[in-house]
């Protein structure tokens, strides 16, 4: 049995994921000194809202790159991955971009959970065809 594959293409996705936590994190922090608020939102809807930007994206980073670098070391295709990983790096862009304009539903929020989402089903399904072959086999 050969060892399983170093998940180089995960990796890569979890450097981006990472990049992107800086940035969002930093919009908030941003608001914050804005608004001279230290805790919660004090009451400012646009920190309110890029709080919960950051707390979406947090939610789910952690569960795709998990999925993603397990999907890699079982063997899944390597394109599989970066598409996985695209899709959730675009997913959270849209889906950051729409919630921090507005509250209200819109094309960013909605194709952002839509693209989250389906990430998380692709890469649940693959992971357990991928683990079904080698447990049931």
């Amino acid at each position: 049995m050969a060892p399983p594959a170093l998940p180089f293409v995960a990796a890569f996705y979890a450097a981006l994921t990472g990049l992107l936590c800086v940035v969002l994190s930093s919009l908030v922090i941003r608001q914050r000194l804005r608004t001279h608020t230290s805790i919660g939102d004090g009451g400012d809807d646009r920190l309110g809202r890029m709080a919960r930007v950051f707390g979406n994206f947090a939610e789910y980073a952690a569960l795709v790159l998990v999925l993603l670098a397990l999907i890699e070391i079982c063997g899944g295709p390597r394109w599989l991955v970066h598409v996985l990983g695209a899709g959730f790096i675009i997913g959270r862009l849209a889906h950051a971009y729409g919630l921090a304009s507005t509250l209200a539903v819109n094309p960013g929020r909605s194709a952002g959970i839509a693209l989250t989402l389906l990430t998380i089903l692709v890469a649940s399904v693959t992971l357990l065809v991928l683990v079904a072959q080698k447990v049931f086999a």
